[in-house]
């Protein structure tokens, strides 16, 4: 086992102990397990999950970094959502709003990708419907 901490602008969002982490970077899935190497990652928008005694817990991060050392590791993300707390119904609508935007093809480059990461991150959120 090893320590986790989620932290956002707003601190801390949770401390877990934990069996293992999965979490999307830039170039892919990767998996910490205790006693890692000492490592840091970029992180990019996705779905993250933790185990613990074989139960998997779920959790949608932004982009962000990863840092693990001493068997302790550190989230740095820009946003955090536990499944739980995911308003699949908000997410829809938002998906809709970005695709819309994105579409309309008339804004200018630094909308278009507000637009297209709004349409990522809505994406993502919608990943965890069951």
């Amino acid at each position: 086992m090893f320590t986790f901490k989620l932290l956002t602008p707003n601190g801390l969002y949770k401390t877990l102990e934990i069996d293992s982490v999965t979490l999307p970077t830039t170039d892919g899935q990767r998996t910490m397990l205790a006693n890692h190497m000492a490592t840091v990652m970029p992180i990019d928008i996705g779905v993250m999950y933790t185990k613990k005694n074989s139960e998997i817990e779920n959790f949608v991060v932004s982009e962000g970094l990863f840092t693990f050392e001493n068997n302790v590791a550190t989230l740095l993300v820009s946003s955090v959502e536990s499944e739980s707390d995911i308003d699949f119904e908000r997410a829809a609508k938002a998906k809709a709003r970005a695709e819309e935007r994105i579409e309309s093809n008339n804004q200018q480059l630094y909308d278009m990708k507000r637009a297209e990461l709004a349409l990522k991150r809505s994406l993502t959120r919608l990943k965890l419907r069951k």
